[in-house]
């Protein structure tokens, strides 16, 4: 049974991962997503079903239009894995609980937002807004609503907080935006207080180490601008599904020394 509904999760989440696709194309560029068919970026071409199958489509097309041959984003079949293996890791999480659908689209939202601000630097409010209230539904089924405002303090707060000492205090224009705040109140929302926290803390970890990656590469400074979202999303994840444990484990530790 397990194996079933794994199965089935995955294939459904590369499903969602494929709309998540879609979006991440069209939103930012002010095209609807929910109309309109998918057509090839670079010729026009409306893709028909054998284009559009999760992940194989693009493996069987070697990564490029069928009708000009133009090359096809790796991205479109990475969000559908992430999707699928997002759904995948809900259901072990949670079972066939009440609050696996709105975690799971919490999840592919987090997805889509990744790859928005990592190709043009917007969090859209219209993914932020949906995605805030599908984590309130789902804490409010599982830890409940005072875990939800917690999160939603101390995730957004603390951004916040950031930003205004970052434009205020230091003096420096250039910073997050105040679409990181609402995705922390996205994210803080399910992880709660502790959760919001360790996914701050992930999320500031992997941007200091990409931004010394991209120094020692002489590809940038200390002054390079880098969409912290596409670290709060994946981060948040990772809190949601082990935070938990990860600081379980680090108390145990420092209880032991």
């Amino acid at each position: 049974m397990t194996l079933f509904a794994v199965t089935i999760l995955a294939v459904l989440g590369a499903v969602l991962g494929s709309g998540m696709t879609a979006l991440a194309y069209r939103l930012p560029r002010h095209e609807s997503w929910a109309k309109g068919r998918s057509r090839c970026t670079s010729c026009g071409r409306i893709l028909g079903p054998l284009d559009l199958v999760p992940v194989l489509s693009w493996l069987m097309s070697l990564g490029r239009c069928r009708t000009c041959g133009a090359r096809v984003s790796v991205r479109y079949p990475l969000m559908e894995l992430a999707c699928a293996m997002w759904a995948v890791l809900s259901f072990l999480k949670l079972g066939w609980t009440p609050a696996l659908a709105p975690v799971l689209l919490w999840g592919v939202l987090l997805v889509a937002l990744f790859m928005i601000d990592l190709e043009v630097q917007l969090l859209p409010d219209a993914l932020t807004l949906p995605g805030t209230l599908l984590a309130i539904t789902a804490a409010a089924l599982g830890p409940g609503l005072r875990h939800a405002l917690l999160g939603m303090v101390v995730g957004a707060g603390y951004l916040w907080f950031f930003l205004w000492l970052w434009e205020k205090v230091l003096k420096r224009g250039e910073g997050m935006g105040g679409g990181d705040v609402k995705l922390g109140a996205m994210f803080g929302a399910l992880t709660g207080p502790v959760g919001a926290f360790v996914t701050i803390s992930l999320a500031a970890f992997g941007g200091s180490l990409v931004g010394l990656l991209i120094m020692a590469a002489r590809r940038g400074t200390m002054r390079t601008q880098l969409p912290f979202g596409t670290f709060l999303a994946p981060a948040a994840m990772a809190a949601y599904l082990w935070g938990d444990g990860w600081v379980a484990a680090y108390l145990a530790a420092l209880l032991h020394r």
